[in-house]
């Protein structure tokens, strides 16, 4: 049986963004959202979650680029004096092999962000990240003991399929195959118990780049089992766009992807069930999540 969970990171990024992933599970595919809790517009994506009890939210950890929910003096090798994160995953990882960040300071970081969540009183059905860190084989150990004991909380499985093709970018390839090669790392490290996992995740190679035809693409390749698909849906509103311009992403794009008449086409033809974390923990598999 083929199960996709399709899952909208950055909740809490921008007022815009928030809109965006709204419209994409009210009108659209999504089923699932990752909540941003250092993230701008972090209040008002809380106040959404709570009138959308349907909607399944977890927890999108950032050790890169924003501001941490604690400060300098707490995390001295972590932040910067203004209590920000590295501004690169590269220069995270730098640090870290250098020995310079202390995993005690993202072992504070990361249980801060996840008792802000729980602050909302939000049910917390996964846990993944910003540039995928949480497989970081140090990183992956420390979310790994935080979330253990909690009831259904799951972990991103970043690892997807590694084939060249003509639409995906060649760094991205590479960035496919490192993650692919940090979870094998970071699982085989672990070893037992491990937290609950997807069978794999589709959607990196294009991350922020999800076009109706890349998106029919994908579902067509979806196999057996339960599987994430990543996506970036928002409006493309100034502030965003302002803010997150290198990003290169194109949320409007995304949306209008998602939400197409058409993408409900493929996922009948294929026979694809959507579902969430929080039904894939009760074995269930929501025909009336998703109405139109």
């Amino acid at each position: 049986m083929k199960q996709l969970i399709v899952s909208a990171d950055d909740l809490g990024l921008t007022p815009g963004v928030n809109r965006g992933i709204l419209r994409a599970f009210q009108e659209g595919i999504v089923t699932t959202a990752s909540l941003l809790v250092t993230g701008k517009a972090f209040e008002e994506a809380v106040a959404l979650a709570r009138q959308n009890p349907e909607l399944d939210v977890g927890l999108h950890l950032t050790l890169v680029e924003e501001r941490a929910v604690l400060g300098h003096e707490v995390l001295p090798t972590l932040v910067d004096e203004t209590g920000r994160f590295p501004r690169t995953n590269g220069e995270f990882f730098r640090r870290a092999f250098l020995g310079r960040i202390s995993w005690d300071d993202v072992e504070r970081e990361i249980a801060a962000q996840i008792a802000r969540f729980q602050k909302t009183g939000l049910r917390l059905s996964h846990v993944n990240s910003h540039q995928h860190l949480h497989v970081f084989p140090p990183v992956f150990q420390i979310v790994s003991r935080l979330t253990r004991g909690m009831d259904n909380v799951w972990v991103r499985n970043p690892a997807g399929p590694w084939r060249k093709s003509s639409d995906v970018r060649m760094k991205r390839w590479v960035q496919q195959l490192g993650l692919n090669l940090s979870c094998l790392s970071a699982r085989g490290l672990h070893g037992p118990p491990l937290p609950q996992m997807p069978d794999g995740m589709y959607g990196f190679e294009i991350s922020g780049r999800l076009t109706r035809s890349a998106l029919e693409q994908i579902l067509r390749k979806i196999p057996d089992g339960l599987h994430e698909l990543i996506c970036h849906p928002g409006e493309d509103d100034a502030d965003t766009r302002t803010r997150y311009s290198h990003w290169d992403y194109q949320w409007a794009e995304e949306l209008e992807a998602l939400t197409a008449p058409e993408t409900r086409e493929v996922l009948k033809e294929q026979r694809i069930a959507l579902t969430s974390f929080v039904l894939a923990s009760k074995n269930l598999v929501p025909n009336e999540l998703h109405r139109g």
